[in-house]
């Protein structure tokens, strides 16, 4: 590849990236109803023209926003951890950072685009692809920290089970600062499954 070529791919890499992000902020600060192409490209600092190079629609634009970002979250999620030492402690690591995640400002990104989905018909689809692919990943993710583990009986329910307590416990509490007593409670009665699962043999 010349270096003109690789000057105009690293070019477009990060106009499609600061679009991005542009996108997830707007959809923090103004929700999907109030973000648009138009905002996204002034907020990036790109032109309509260009934006609407990479993504035709609001609803492509978003739901690309909500997967690139995640997909970060999922590496850097994964390389936080460490890959050695007690595997209880591990877990324990997982699901504290997994509960930052989830407080943090992409998963309220996420939500905005849920609930839109519900009276959007145009997000119908995007949503039910990024939620498959969400559940693949976050699936991936926990066999990378707990190898093996996917093996014993009943892997797939906790990690259904610790995930979705972890997002309700998120979705009930939005707004409120003082959460740490229950997130402790929530945090224990999940530990404790996990060392359940942990006892199991593989199967």
């Amino acid at each position: 590849m010349s270096d003109e070529r690789r000057q105009q791919k690293d070019r477009t890499a990060a106009t499609r990236a600061a679009v991005l992000e542009a996108t997830i902020e707007l959809l923090v600060e103004r929700g999907y109803a109030g973000t648009s192409t138009r905002l996204a490209a002034e907020k990036a600092g790109v032109s309509l023209g260009a934006l609407q190079h990479h993504f035709r629609t609001k609803a492509e634009l978003t739901v690309e926003a909500m997967r690139y970002v995640v997909d970060r979250l999922a590496q850097e999620f994964v390389s936080a951890i460490p890959k050695d030492g007690d595997e209880m402690d591990r877990i324990a690591l997982a699901l504290d950072r997994l509960h930052v995640v989830f407080r943090g400002p992409t998963f309220a990104a996420a939500m905005e685009l849920h609930l839109a989905a519900r009276t959007d018909e145009t997000l119908l689809e995007p949503i039910r692809q990024l939620h498959i692919e969400d559940q693949a990943r976050i699936r991936q993710s926990a066999i990378a920290l707990m190898p093996g583990v996917e093996n014993r009986p009943g892997f797939d329910a906790w990690l259904l089970m610790s995930v979705s307590a972890i997002r309700g416990m998120v979705v009930a509490t939005m707004g409120v600062e003082e959460v740490e007593a229950e997130w402790q409670m929530l945090r224990a009665q999940l530990l404790d499954t996990a060392n359940e699962l942990l006892r199991q043999e593989s199967a």
